[in-house]
């Protein structure tokens, strides 16, 4: 399975203090995760005139399980996420109640992330969230009936330690053309940045013009499974048709490393 590197370097100002630095590991470290913020996307609506993916309306006592890897309602998740951090929202509640999510291999836990009273206005909260093995996430309802809708706004995917000696770093970059969300498709939209030959890709991400309102769909190294990525690819869109034709720029922080 492909994993971000723990290196990321988030500001390419710092990479010429890189080069000549030592990586290591210690022994008995266990597997962290990286947070991944993306645009918010919905994942689903269980909302009959608004309903997205395949859940339907809770009712009482119920559990439904989410597909949450992969492209499922209007997200595309990674198939290296071993979590999710939704924004969830219960509407219409017909009797006080609550709803708990958790990974849908395990036990349901006794505990809510989520709180209403019949009558009340659309009740939000931020809930994270661990996947099953499969990617899956499930979600119970106590009482009463109760739509939901969950709003994806970043995932965690495991990292791990590089060891060696960076003897160089730099920067890839390759331009871009915005294309809007409806017609987003083809090599203009699409792009990866290849390091050399012997290089690995740390990080990368997409150059944001000021004056443009962009959707980054995805940002993620490549191969999708590699431990070693040796680029990085980004897929641009946009919904402002006033910023579609714009250039931006999809870059990968490339260093050698020396074991």
């Amino acid at each position: 399975m492909k994993r971000t590197h723990a290196l990321a370097v988030a500001a390419v100002l710092v990479i010429g203090s890189l080069a000549g630095a030592q990586l290591t590991s210690g022994a008995g470290e266990s597997e962290p995760s990286a947070f991944v913020s993306m645009t918010p996307c919905r994942l689903l609506d269980t909302r009959p005139a608004n309903k997205i993916g395949v859940l339907s309306t809770f009712t009482e006592n119920k559990t439904q399980t989410a597909k949450v890897r992969g492209t499922n309602g209007q997200c595309v998740i990674p198939a290296t996420a071993t979590g999710v951090a939704m924004n969830v929202t219960a509407v219409g509640g017909t009797k006080s109640s609550f709803l708990t999510l958790w990974p849908s291999n395990a036990t349901r836990p006794g505990t809510s992330n989520l709180n209403w009273t019949p009558g009340a206005p659309p009740t939000p909260n931020k809930v994270d969230v661990a996947l099953s093995p499969t990617g899956t996430v499930s979600l119970y309802n106590r009482f009463g009936n109760v739509d939901v809708i969950a709003d994806v706004v970043g995932f965690y995917q495991p990292v791990v330690a590089l060891k060696g000696t960076i003897s160089n770093v730099r920067v890839a970059k390759q331009d871009v053309t915005i294309k809007l969300n409806s017609t987003a498709t083809g090599a203009n939209a699409q792009v990866t940045v290849s390091c050399n030959v012997g290089e690995i890709a740390i990080s990368g991400g997409v150059e944001n013009p000021e004056d443009v309102e962009m959707n980054v769909r995805s940002s993620r190294p490549e191969p999708a499974d590699s431990d070693n990525p040796t680029g990085w690819f980004g897929d641009v869109r946009t919904a402002d048709e006033t910023a579609a034709g714009k250039i931006t720029t999809v870059y990968a922080i490339c260093i050698t490393l020396n074991l």
